[in-house]
């Protein structure tokens, strides 16, 4: 008999990592796009003024639509 476990396991892993990435594209195509000026600002916020995005993070959660 033949020893197939490293193919097996390899087969597995390429279909696991094949699922993964179509998962991924998936979601990221279904994605609410309102939403991308309201995360860009949310981020420039944090990034340029990070101790008064503190008090503002709450606003921009609002302004998100729920996905």
């Amino acid at each position: 008999m033949i020893n197939l476990s490293w193919e097996l396991l390899f087969a597995v892993g390429a279909a696991l990592l094949g699922a993964a990435i179509i998962f991924g594209l998936v979601r990221y195509y279904r994605r609410d796009r309102r939403n991308d000026a309201v995360t860009e600002a949310a981020t420039r916020e944090e990034y340029l003024h990070p101790d008064r995005y503190e008090r503002s993070e709450d606003q921009y959660r609002d302004k998100a639509r729920p996905t």
